[in-house]
Parts: structure tokens; sequence; C-alpha cells
């Protein structure tokens, strides 16, 4: 290993420093000065943060005349020589330079160095590094591209290499935030921005608008807090203070009776505020502690008494425009205003309440007579800096209690010097200030951490620079210096502490060129030139200081600025952030603000959604039966009638996150047994395919959850019930499903289309609209009963809750409802009256219906009910005609509303039923119809926008509405989880106990599961619980989405509520401890790679958390699937189901061991994802170099087992080289082994082992790539088996591991392409084709197994016979087929190329190939030429019914030859993948059955889509909306809503109604915010450009010239 040479440093510059502090909270001053060795020359400063009781001896230092008093020079700038790099970095008081002579030059060279050797410093690259001694701070360069050996030289000293200037602007802009305030009252925005130095940050900060009155002003509250000794003080503050000085403030203005209150009444009532506050943390929390007597609540409640914050907290009256701020302690406000030169001038709204402040200091010493000490050296009793501050009890209490609370709890010793306390308050000073937000007056609020680096002149000099740069972004260069008038002197006059750097660096204030503006967020922009502005290298380097070494040259730094002024009154608050990227410009549609919100605990956006399952009966959670048969214990006609213990189901039903509170709907058409209160299916046991849906409905649209939108086709004739279970039973497994479109209900058109929309309002995700819209498809008037129901989920009945906690729903006012809730809290149903639908006219009045969620147990049981109104009692009223099933006292646990549409016979064809309804917080018993029209029609055009944005490249409409589909599946996908596997095992309280066998039938070893989260579930009605393996493919499509989600879910199997204690993740709720294929890591590093690619951020805490927990993981498949330590995997079930011989979960009826290729194969996967994930982690922290390591070498041991199992001559192994495949195999050990040659996917997932090492990361990584040549070198024959061309690199001078060599892979490749074995028109089928005619089969003991082609249903009842994966397409699957090809052609570009499809002649290198699976896999949903989608077999209803042929089911699987759709209808999980594979593809997607176009012949499509690209960007937008009906009471009936673009109502709009609708929303900002129009172009100009380019790359990639992009599922440097 070669070493790297140190360059020299060089001294730039000396100094004298005097009186430098080092702590500013509870720490005594210590003297240091300069002092002059040979060979060196730099500064000290005492580090010392101790607190002592006595008075600190200064340490004697030598100090040279000629350096006496010389000021720093050139502090901004960096020196450079030809052999060196030095630079003076900021300390905390000091600058710490280093010059050494050539011995120290040696002495730095061997203390650290990289692990690679050069002959030339010029032939390898230099890097930054930092060198952190005890009270000195060095910069210096280092050689070679490596990593530094050691992390201390040899004299202690700490060496890091330094951020980037990309990397220190990702951290200065980590927690910055952008508030627009549109409310018209004085502030149009205000910025934010933490940068932490201790860890954790001791400062906070809070900020709240409170709306006085009915909207005419508002209170506006600004707070920074300053902690110091912890957090805890400045976290309470954050939490209180607003409140508890809003609250006097109220008093106040009550008390003055409608007169605004005099300037000192309002300062007494913030003062108040602020000491009653500090007299709960210091005085009314010591009494609590004494009266517990407990150590542990001791210690939370003294901890914010016993640390302390300064405060200081500005206070806006719109109405008077007077800003009034308070400040306790020494963080700092200044004001901004124009002057009339045009420059700025900084006015101080604060005064630093410190010891060194005069005034201070004589008020101490005026309340405390005699006591000499009570300011010393600046500071309280000589150890607390600040005079005012919260906390810091140890100031304040008597002798007497801090002794008891020492003596009992803990605390700290009495200082000697205490004797009449309190010496420091809380009582602020407050100054008030009239606003001129017609000047743009700005004021800067910060934390002294900032004022110790920047006058404030130069901060307001810098805002007023921030503030011309914005203006000039279009006009060219700008001014040089600071717009502001300065003052004559910086000195200590006004009892403002001068900056450090002024004071003892000697900067001179006149230097304004040092000043840099890059940020788009203003207090970013002062951090960073508080930090070195334009002196980059500076700015890293404080930047890369870690805690607690950072402490000592910087503080915690918190910074808000507020502007004032007038703009357009929306009433909304806007936090601004990154989300979708393009062209380096950032843009933010409106649900991204949201996703923003909610992600950063603004607003809790996803608390409601839609979680209600579409199944709960038969689940396992609800299984209390002897047997275990979940099918018969709850079946469906139990539904309507028994409470469910663990969750709940409806139609499009919509709940909080935990299940607590539903709403969702239910219909009736006069004709049916029973009320439709939830959708209809078989059970496993009645369907001959397994468990199916039999209903027609549809998820159209939802974000994340601001608008969603749902179709349910009900029909007008009785529902075929008994037809679907009879003919459903009398079919055999060799028979197609009957389905619900079978029976011909649907005939004539006698259904119903109701469509089910729900959106929330702007700005508050706790008000939630609803619209119910049910048209009238047939040809005759049809009654229609619309049942809206509202319900608590059942938690009183089991015992396990006090029955005051028992929620409540009552009638509150005329079609007003109130509920009640514990947790909750209040919520108001409010119902609008529905526009009559017969010939008088009048409006439906809604029937208000109340009842418990409690079991009817006398009519499923003969039992008793303990009260008569139970669960089943609207459809006895409303079916039944029972009038007294409902409560008459209009209470109860569960409520609905009775929309009845049957006048003169119901509803006219082609006319439709409308039901409103708003659920809210607000008690407010009005509904304007037209203003709930017009923002669900709103909320419809942002997710437009929203989902136009992420995928916005050009592609056929029809493409983009199966992506969109496929997003809303994903999305009503997500429900509610609630299982607590100690409560469902033992039963509950007040119910009778399981049968005692109960506990062993299933999952008895996973004892630890407490599950109540929402989840991604596979499918929303057949599949209503998780299954880990599916969930991995879900994240990838949710990732595109919301990142946020997609990772908590990848997150929440691995904690260990989860996942089980031996590392096991659980597979699904029928039996946990089954054997999923281990796709977690790769699904951890691909939502990782999504989020960084497509929204710009990295969240390395996510990928290292998960990864940890991994290893875990990891480990038990080692133990457990690897039983022998032969690196040859059994695995068993793995997901597959019926795909081998036999079944794999069970013992052979051979006897022996199933040698699994595809679990080799998944664990050779497995090995290569963790590898990736570490190698990127390493790139972060080196340590993770050494377990990159210890996964490469695994990976090459389970590669050279698929081939070579124990390295004996002639051995049999799983791959046959004769069929070139890969098989199962049956071992008895030893040499004893027997392939099953079955060609199905086990011998296709080897391929998905493969990883690409690019060459770039491997330099960075030293000690991973010494380990890689170690093993080429030491082991070059298993080597050359496992990793192709070790001399000769591939494409980019990659390395390749697989499990393939390029032989095997082409070899495969044959087979997978050729249309008579895996090639289908629609993707790779799961069993090859040739098994049609050549099925394989075995007779042992006289039972014969075999395996055929079988390409649509399952023909066996084969774990549960209701999937088959011998012969079907699967997406998941082939996802993975071709993210391995992709990563095939990084490594051997166009040198490698096949024939594809097998026969035609066509040869693709392996990135086209990739593209076609991708283009067939398409054209399972796409419409083909003859206006057929394959997914539809034919139905003539589903392809060519203009209120059909547009919706789509999301299946399971599909027909191996014909696509059909199999399975489960709305598996939109890993069928949801298409979604992805459109975004990456879709641009070149031919139709189906359209022959591919040549490479050659791509150039006039490409053209012409570039030819009308740029006529302008424009989201499509939706067509011209029917009406929709209003109640007669409404005020307009002008607004459109969308259902499908079919104007069904045949009505004519005038033509300047309907230009009207079609100017949609940017026309609307274009009237209401000229501004946000702006904005929204000049992001679209680089959406422009960001398609152009991708486009460019598209035809280059299709010319076999660009690259397929890599960097989303392989580390890269």
């Amino acid at each position: 290993m070669r070493r790297a040479a140190v360059k020299a440093f060089r001294t730039t510059l000396q100094c004298t420093v005097r009186g430098l502090r080092v702590s500013r909270r509870g720490s005594f001053l210590q003297t240091a000065a300069s002092y002059h060795q040979p060979g060196a020359r730099y500064l000290s400063s005492s580090a010392s943060a101790s607190v002592r009781a006595a008075r600190p001896t200064p340490i004697p230092t030598p100090r040279p005349e000629h350096v006496l008093g010389e000021p720093l020079r050139s502090s901004m700038y960096i020196r450079r020589a030809s052999v060196a790099l030095a630079s003076v970095l900021v300390g905390y008081g000091a600058w710490m330079t280093y010059s050494g002579d050539s011995s120290h030059s040696s002495l730095i060279s061997r203390a650290y160095s990289t692990s690679k050797s050069s002959t030339s410093d010029a032939a390898v690259p230099t890097r930054s590094v930092l060198v952190i001694g005890q009270d000195e701070l060095h910069t210096g360069t280092i050689v070679g591209d490596g990593p530094i050996s050691k992390s201390t030289d040899d004299n202690g000293r700490k060496v890091l290499e330094m951020l980037t200037p990309e990397q220190a602007t990702q951290r200065l802009r980590k927690n910055e935030q952008s508030y627009f305030v549109n409310r018209g009252q004085g502030v149009v925005r205000y910025d934010m921005v933490q940068l932490p130095s201790n860890d954790p940050i001791e400062d906070d900060h809070a900020e709240k608008i409170v709306e006085i009155g009915n909207g005419g002003s508002d209170w506006m509250f600004w707070g920074v807090f300053d902690g110091h000794s912890g957090w805890t003080t400045s976290a309470k503050l954050r939490q209180a203070l607003i409140s508890f000085v809003a609250r006097e403030l109220n008093s106040t203005y009550k008390a003055a009776s409608g007169l605004t209150p005099t300037q000192d009444a309002v300062e007494t009532a913030i003062k108040t505020g602020f000491t009653r506050l500090d007299d709960e943390i210091v005085h009314q929390s010591v009494q609590k502690v004494l009266q517990s007597n407990n150590k542990i609540v001791g210690a939370e409640m003294l901890a914010p008494a016993l640390s302390g914050s300064c405060a200081l907290l500005s206070f806006y009256d719109s109405k008077s425009k007077l800003l009034r701020v308070a400040c306790t302690g020494d963080s700092r406000a200044v004001l901004g205003r124009r002057s009339d030169s045009g420059k700025w001038t900084a006015t101080a709204l604060s005064v630093d309440q410190t010891g060194g402040n005069p005034d201070e200091a004589a008020r101490l010493r005026k309340q405390h007579p005699g006591e000499e000490h009570v300011v010393r050296n600046g500071r309280v009793l000589g150890g607390l800096e600040p005079t005012r501050a919260f906390g810091d009890a140890s100031y304040k209490w008597t002798r007497e209690i801090s002794e008891k609370l020492r003596a009992q709890f803990f605390g700290r010793s009495v200082s000697p010097l205490l004797k009449t306390p309190p010496y420091v308050t809380a009582e602020p000073v407050v100054t008030t200030t009239k606003i001129e937000p017609e000047l743009g007056d700005f004021v800067v609020m910060a934390t002294d951490g900032l004022w110790e680096m920047l006058t404030t002149e130069e901060v307001v000099g810098l805002v007023g620079k921030w503030i011309e740069s914005q203006a000039s972004t279009l006009l060219g260069s700008r001014k040089s210096g600071l717009p502001v008038e300065t003052r004559g002197s910086s000195g200590d006059a006004d009892g403002q502490k001068t900056p450090i750097r002024l004071r003892q660096w000697g900067v001179s204030p006149d230097n304004m060129d040092r000043f840099v503006v890059e940020d788009k967020n203003v207090a970013t922009h002062l951090i960073r030139n508080a930090l070195g502005g334009k002196n980059q290298e500076q700015v890293s380097a404080l930047l890369t200081l870690p805690s607690p070494y950072s402490r000592r040259y910087r503080d915690d730094l918190t910074v808000q600025v507020i502007f004032f002024g007038y703009g357009d009154k929306t009433g909304e608050v806007v936090c601004s952030s990154i989300m979708v990227v393009f062209d380096n410009h950032e843009f933010l549609t409106e649900e991204e603000k949201r996703l923003k919100e909610d992600r950063n605990r603004l607003k809790y956006w996803k608390k409601w959604g839609p979680y209600v399952s579409e199944r709960q009966w038969a689940t396992v959670r609800e299984d209390y039966s002897e047997d275990g048969d979940a099918w018969s214990h709850f079946p469906h006609d139990h539904a309507r009638s028994r409470a469910y213990r663990w969750g709940e189901d409806g139609i499009a039903g919509v709940c909080d996150s935990h299940g607590l509170q539903n709403i969702s709907f239910a219909f009736w058409n006069e004709k049916d047994p029973f009320l439709k209160e939830r959708l209809f299916g078989l059970s496993n046991p009645q369907g001959n395919h397994g468990e199916s849906l039999k209903e027609a409905h549809f998820h159209l649209d939802n974000t994340p959850h601001s608008y969603m939108k749902y179709l349910y086709k009900y029909p007008q004739k009785p529902f075929p019930y008994k037809d679907l279970l009879d003919e459903n039973a009398r079919r055999t497994k060799k028979d197609t499903e009957y389905q619900i479109l079978d029976t011909g209900v649907f005939e004539e058109d006698r259904y119903w289309d109701i469509f089910i929309e729900t959106a929330k309002e702007d700005d508050n995700p706790d008000e939630m609209l609803f619209r119910v819209t049910a048209w009238n498809r047939g040809p005759d008037p049809a009654p229609l009963h619309i049942v809206p129901h509202v319900w608590f989920r059942n938690t009183w009945a089991w015992g396990r809750e006090a029955a005051d906690k028992k929620p409540s729903i009552e009638a509150h006012a005329e079609n007003l409802v109130k509920s009640k809730h514990p947790t909750l809290g209040d919520r108001y149903v409010l119902l609008s009256p529905s526009p009559g639908t017969g010939p008088s006219g009048e409006d439906v009045q809604p029937e208000i219906m109340f009842t418990e969620n409690d079991t009817n147990y006398k009519l499923l049981y003969d039992g008793k009910n303990e009260q008569p109104y139970v669960k089943d009692a609207f459809h006895r009223h409303i079916v039944d005609g029972d009038k007294k099933a409902v409560n008459p006292a209009q209470t109860g646990t569960k409520f609905a509303a009775q929309f009845a549409f049957n006048e003169a016979g119901g509803v006219a064809p082609g006319e439709c039923a409308v039901v409103r309804f708003r659920f809210s917080k607000r008690d407010d018993p009005y509904l304007d119809e037209e203003e709930f029209d017009d923002l669900i029609e709103k909320k419809r055009e942002e997710a437009d926008d929203f989902y136009y944005r992420i995928s916005p490249l050009p592609m056929p409409d029809d493409l983009r509405n199966i992506q969109r589909q496929a997003f809303a599946g994903m999305m009503w996908c997500k429900q509610h989880y609630l299982f607590i596997w100690d409560e469902w095992a033992n039963g509950d309280p007040s119910q009778p106990p399981p049968p005692p066998g109960r506990k062993g039938i299933r999952n008895s070893a996973w004892k630890h599961l407490h599950c109540d989260d929402i989840l991604s579930m596979p499918d929303s009605w057949e599949y209503p619980f998780f299954a880990a393996w599916d969930t991995s493919f879900h994240c990838i499509t949710l990732a595109m989405i919301d990142p946020e989600f997609a990772k908590k879910q990848l997150d929440l199997f691995t904690r260990e509520w989860y996942c089980h204690p031996n590392g096991q993740l659980p597979a699904y709720e029928w039996n946990f401890g089954d054997v999923n294929p281990p796709v977690h890591a790769w699904a951890t590093f691909r939502v990782f790679k999504i989020e960084r690619k497509l929204y710009g951020r990295q969240d390395l805490d996510f990928l290292e958390r998960v990864f940890q927990k991994l290893l875990m993981n990891f480990t038990w498949w080692v133990n457990r699937k690897d039983v022998d330590g032969k690196n040859v995997f059994e695995g068993g079930f793995l997901g597959l189901d019926n795909i081998g011989l036999f079944n794999r979960s069970e013992p052979l009826p051979t006897g022996g061991t199933l040698e699994q290729a595809d679990s080799t194969g998944w664990m050779a996967f497995y090995c290569l994802n963790m590898l990736n994930i570490a190698l990127e982690l390493a790139k972060h922290r080196r340590i993770y170099e050494d377990i990159a390591t210890k996964f490469f070498e695994h990976f090459i041991l389970i590669s050279d087992a698929m081939t070579f199992r124990m390295g004996q001559k002639d051995e049999q192994s799983l791959w046959n080289d004769e069929d070139g495949f890969y098989y199962d195999a049956i071992s008895w050990g030893g040499p004893w082994i027997q392939q099953l040659p079955v060609r199905s996917l086990v011998g296709l997932i080897p391929l998905y082992a493969t990883l690409t090492l690019e060459p770039e990361l491997m330099n960075k990584l030293p000690t991973f790539k010494k380990r890689v040549e170690w093993f080429i070198a030491n082991r070059a024959d298993t080597a050359e088996r496992t990793m192709h061309s070790i001399s000769k690199r591939g494409k980019g001078n990659r390395i390749l591991l697989s499990l393939v060599s390029k032989d095997r892979l082409t070899k495969i490749l044959e087979r997978m392409l050729d249309e008579d074995e895996f090639f289908s028109d629609h993707g790779i089928r799961s069993l090859s084709k040739y098994h049609k005619d050549h099925p394989y089969s075995m007779d042992v003991n006289g039972q014969t197994f075999r395996v055929g082609y079988v390409p649509g249903d399952s023909d066996s009842g084969l774990f549960g016979g209701n999937s088959n994966w011998r012969g079907p397409i699967w997406l998941c699957v082939n996802f993975l087929l071709v993210e391995s090809l992709q990563r095939f052609y990084l490594f051997f570009g166009q040198e490698l190329k096949v024939e594809c499809p097998v026969g035609s002649g066509d040869l693709m290198h392996l990135g086209h190939v990739s593209e076609e699976i991708q283009h067939r896999l398409q054209h399972l949903f796409a419409r083909g030429d003859d206006g057929r989608r394959s997914i539809n077999a034919g139905n003539d209803t589903l392809d060519f019914d203009p209120n059909w042929r547009d919706y789509l089911w999301f299946y399971e699987f599909f027909d191996g030859d014909t696509g059909r759709g199999l399975g489960a209808t709305h598996q939109c999980g890993w069928t949801g993948l298409i979604a992805r594979m459109i975004h990456d593809t879709g641009v070149t997607c031919r139709l189906p059955q359209t022959p591919r176009t040549p490479s050659a012949g791509m150039a006039h499509y490409f053209d012409d889509i570039f030819h009308r690209h740029d006529g302008g960007m424009q989201t499509p937008k939706s067509p011209v909306s029917p009406r929709l009906r209003r109640t007669s009471t409404s005020r307009s009936i002008s607004a459109r809503s969308d259902f499908g673009g079919t104007d069904v109502t045949g009505d004519e709009d005038d033509e300047d109604d309907e230009q009207l609708t079609r100017r949609g929303s940017a026309d609307l900002i274009a009237l209401a915010d000229p501004e946000r129009l702006q904005e929204r172009q000049q992001a679209d100009t680089h959406l422009h450009t960001y398609i152009s380019q991708q486009l460019e790359r598209v035809r280059l990639e299709q010319d076999g010239i660009g690259p397929v992009e890599g960097d989303e599922f392989e580390a890269t440097p």
C-alpha cells in the first residue's frame, strides 16, 4: 500500500488574541495569548468548558513584543503556494494556523495517509483536509484519491476530509424553510434556517399566526430560543411561550372593551406571559417533583429548569401595524428599512441582556446591594453570561430548595456566592416599533451565534443585497458592496456585543466584497456569509467540523427573516421546498407543498386517507376458530351484523391513521335483499380458483391524500349473489372463473355509475368534502338510495377500555351531526340536502339514523343483545322496513344518512343524483355548494398537475391514463392494519377465551408482533393484509409519488415489533413464518436512489438504519436456509407457490433436500444488494468498506457453489450445460444429486444476481479495492469463474459480478427470448411453453408428480389454488429481469447482442432487450389498433363501451398466451410497477401488435415530438365537464366537475362558459396570482429543457449511442 504525502502547511499570518472565551454558558473566562517556538507559530485558546467556583488564574504565556496588538490580516482570503495549500479558519475566538518545517511535514505525513502511493504528487488528485487540535485548527491538502487511513495524527489531532462546496451547501440548506404568507395582513414571507453545532442542537424556534375576529386582522408571532446547558428549556419555549403570551394578550384586549389597549398594557401582558411560563418551569415543577418523590419524574420535570434558554419573541398586530419585540437574553432583532438614499438602515429592536451590558450590571447591583460579585467578568455570579433567561434555576431557587433537591434527587452544588436569589429573571425588555409594510420593511431575528460573526449593519446589508439579487436576476450584473447605511463606529457603547471577528480578528467592516449571494432562502444566505461568504474553503471547513469540536469555533445558529408588505389575500401560508427537480430547477405543485408540510410535521395531511379495507371478514385477525378456518368462521353473511375486532371495511372508505373513525358509503336499489354496505366476493372454498371479488369498481384517482376518486358500478337489477355462488361452485379448476360481467346483470346498461370523490380543504387536512354522483346509465327511471356511513371502530366491547372512553355520535342541529372521541376530539358531519330528481323539483332531505357498532347476538347466535340498537340496524331499517331498528334518541357509535331518490320511479335515464357532505372540526351549519364543487374541481386539477410533473415526457394519452390509475390503485391499497399477537392469541377480558388449540394453528412463534400502522396491501379486497415481498415491489412505485411513505414501509418491517428476534421478516398473516424471496435490500436501495434522482434528497439515515437491521436478516437466511454451509440454499416456498414439482414448503417425498436454483440465486442477489448499500454508505463512512468486502466474498462463494458444489471432478451442480439452464436438484448428501429439469423462473432468477463495480467508486474505496485485487490475485480460479473477464474490464472499465458468465448468459437468453419457450407477446412467462407438449413428471411411491405448462388459472389447489406460476406472466419478476439486463448492458455495452426474439434475425444489445420486455408488458394494458386491451380477454363491454373502456383492472398475473388478466383484480401492489415502466419507456412504446420500429426509422418520430414540444409546455387538461345538480337554494349552477369527459346531460353549454372551463388552472393562476404564474412559466421552461434533453437521450439510446442509466440501481461515485 502506497502512502500519500501530505503537503506542508504554510503560515499565512500571525496575530495575538486576548481574553478569548470558549463556553458562553456557565463557564469562566480564561486568558490565552500567542506564543512562539521554533518551526511553528500558532494561536492557542483555552478549550475548557467546565464551571469552577473560584476565580481562575490566567495561564502565563510568553508574548513576543513584535506581535503584540498586531491585527489579523487577510482574514477572508487563503494564500496559496505551489507546494502547499493553507487556510486560516475561524476559531471560536481565534484563528488557528500551523506552519511546519520539513521535519514537521514528515511527521504529519506519517500520521495519516491514503492507501495509495504515487511517485509524483502531480499524477494524482488532491483533496482538502482539516486537522483539529485541542486549541488549534488547520487546513491542508492530501495527495491521492484514497481515504485517510487514520482518524488522528501522531499528536492526537483529529484529521477529517473536508466537505466539498456542494456538500457544504447541502448541509447549510438541510433545515431551511420559506413560508409565503398570502393573508393580506402586512406580512408576505418569512424564511427560517437552523444550523446545529451542539448535538443535539440547543436552539429552537416557533411561529404562529392567530386570526382575530372574523378575519379582520392577524396576530403573528415569531420566536427564536437559544438554549444553554441542554435543549430542554428551549424545547419547552417552542411548545408553550407563544400560547402563554397570546393568552395574556387576549385578556388584555378583552379588558379594553373594544378599544385599543395602551402600549404599557400590551407590554405588561407580554412580560406576564414570559414570567408565568418561567414560574411554571422553575418553581411549579419543584412542587410537583417533591410531591411525586420519584427520580424519573424529577428528571423529566426538572430538566427545563436546570438547563436554560434565552428567548426573543416578536408580536405583530396587523391592525395597528405595531411590532413588539420581547428580548430575554442576548438573541437579537434588527429592523431593515429603506432610506431616502435607496440604501437600508439598520435599527436594533433589542438590546443584549448580559453581564457585559452596563445597564444590566447596574440593575443587578441595585437589586443585590452589598454583593460584590453579583456581576463578575461580565457574568452573573461569575458564571452565567445572560442576565435574563428562562430556566437556569440554580440562579433562581433559594439555597434551601437547591440543597433539598440535591439531597433527594440530583442537582448542582450551590455556589458560595448565592445569597439573595433570584439573580436571573425571565422578564423581557419590550420594544415597540411601527412597521411600514408599504416600504418593504423586514426584520431579522437570530440567536447570538449569528451576531458573533456579523454586525447588525452587515446583516441588514446582506438582506438588502439578497433582495437586489432577486430583483436583478434577469437584469444582469449587480452592484458591489452592501446597500446599507453604516454607523460611525462599531463598539459596545449601545450595549450590543461587537462580533468576535471584528473585535479579535481585526476584520474591517468596510471589506464588503467578501460577501456572496447564492441561496434562495435569505436566512441561509445570512449564515453562509457569516461562515465565510465567498471563501468557500472556509465555509466548508467550518461545516465539516463535527460536534463537539464545532462548538469551539461556532455556536448553534437559528435565523428568521420576516418580510413585510401586502400580497394577495388567499388565507394560505405555504411552505416551500424542493420536490420534483427538472433541469436543476425547483417548482412545487400544490400537492408537493402538502407532502412537504406533512414530511416536516407542519400539517398532518396523511392523517385521514383511504385506509378502510374493502374486506375485513374472513381475515386471520378475525378468526377465533378451533381449526383456523378463517373463511368459515367469519363469512360475508356475518359482516353486516357482527362487530369486527381488528378493523373495518366499506366502499370507498376513509378513516384516520389508526382506523378509529370511519366514513364509507352504502347503496340500495330497492331490489337487493341486502343493503350494499361492502363489496361482495367468494371465499376460497367457494371459488373454483380460490377467493375472488365479484364486483365492478375502479380506483380512478388519488393523491396522498388531498383528492380521491372511486367508481362503483351498481346493478339496478337484483345483485346476482346466488348465481355467482352456484355457478362458480359448479365450475372446475380447468374452467375460467364466473365473473359479475358474465351474469348479464349489466345488460341494457341497467346500472349506476357511482362516482365518489373526497377532497381536503386548501389549508386544513382535517376538513374533508365528500361528493357522491350517481348516473343512471339505463334506459328507464330507476330508484337509488345513497347512504353515507360514519362510525367508530368498536374498541369498547373487549374489556380493554374504560367505559368513559367510549366515543359517541349524536344529532347536533338540522342536518348536522356531532361525534366525540377521546383521541380524535369533536368532529361534525354537515349534510347538504340533495337536488331532487323527480317532477316536484323538491330537494331530497337526508334521513338521519343512529345505532351502535355492536354485534347482533340475537340474530347470529340466538343470544341476548345488551341493548336493542346493533350493527345491522340500517340494513333492517331501510331494506326490511324495521323502523324500531334505529335509535330514536339519535345517538350511538354509528351514524348514517339516507338519501332516497325514488320519486316517480327514481332518477331519469342519463340523469344523476348528487349527495354532498362535509366532515369537519367546525361547528358550521352552512354548506355553500358552489364553493364545495369549486374546491373539488380545484383539487382534481392539482392532481393533474402533480402527476403530470412526475412523468412529463410525451407519451400516448392511453399510457398516461394507465399510469394514473396505477398510481391511484397504489394509494387506494393503503389500509390500516391492526394486529397485536398477545391480545389476538389470548383473547379479550370481556369475551369467551379462544379455543385451547387455536394458538398452535399458526403464528405461535410471533408473540412480539404489535402492528398498528398504515400499510401498503397487495390488493384492496383479496389480500387485505401485508405481504413482505409484495411490499418491496410496491415501494418502487410509491417512491415516485411519496418517498416518505415508501421508506416508512421498508423501515417498519425491520423494526422490532415486526421483525422476529431471530432476524426473520414476517411474510403474511396466514403464516408469518413463511419464507418470501429476500428482496428487501433491493427495494431499500432502489427507493433511496429514486428519491435522490427524482427529488434531489439523499436519506442516508434511512439507508443506514434499514441496512443495519438487514444484517441480522441476512444472518438468519445463512443460518436457517444453508444448514450445511455449502452456499447452496433450500428456501422452500419463496413466494412462487406451485412452480415446483413438489410442494417446496414440505419435506420431499423422495427424501433428501431440495437444493433450489432460485433460492441460491435470491441469496446471491441479496448479497449483491447488501454490497451495493455498503458501498454507498462507505462513501460517507469508511467503516462500511469492511462490510462491503464481507458481502463481496460471500457472493463469490455462492456463485462458485452454483457451478462447483464440492470442487470434485465430474460432479453435478445446479447448472446443466447441455440444456444451458439452471435447475433445482434433490441432494441426498455427498455426490448423490439429481436435477429436476423443469424450465421455469427458477432457472432465470440467477440472472438477478448481477452488479457492476464502477472504477471511480473503487478508487474512492481503497480498502475494498485492495481486497478485490487480493482476491483476484490469490483466488484466480474462483474469480475467473464468478467475475467476468477480470483481466479485461467491460464498458467504462467496469467490473461485473454475476452468477452467470457471458457464455451462460447467452445460453439462458436463447431460451428466455424464444417465443416458443418464455417470451410471450406480453412479457416473460413463469414456465417455458416447452412443457406444454413436454410435461415433466416423476413417480414416487406410487404417486405421480407432474409439471406442465398452464398459461391461465391454476389447475390444482396447491397453495389455495388462487395463483399460478406454471406459465402466466408476473410483473414483479419481469421487473427484476429488466433491471438485470440493464446491468449487463452497463458492462457489455454494444459488444454483446442477441437475437430478440429468437428466430427473428433482429440483433439487439441488452439495453434494447430490456426495453422490448417493458414494451410487451405495457401491451397488456394498452389499447391496440383494434381498440382492445389484452387484459380484457376480448370482452366487448370492457373494450368498447364508452362508460367502461377507459377504466382498468390491475390483475395479479396474466395469461402467458393471451395476456388475459387473472387472479386478484386490484393487485396494484406489484402490478402497479407498470407505472414505473411507463415512466421509463412509455415515450418509445409502440402500439400493441405493431412490429418493432428499427432504430433508423425512429428519427421522424422523435423529430415530430421535438417539433410538437417546441410549441410550448402545457399540462394536459381534462375535457369540459358536465353540469352537476345543486339544491334549489344553491347560489349558482355554473361550476363544473369531471366524470370521465362524457356529456351525460345532453345539455349545451353556452360558448362563454365552455371557454372559461377550458382555460384551466393556469389561466386562473394568471388572474389570481401573476407572480405564481411567472414562477410556473419559468418552471415550464425548465421542464421543456428537461424533456428535450431526455428525448435526445432516448434518441441516442435508440441509435445505440447513449447509455442506459445505471445510477438508480448501482452504487455510483
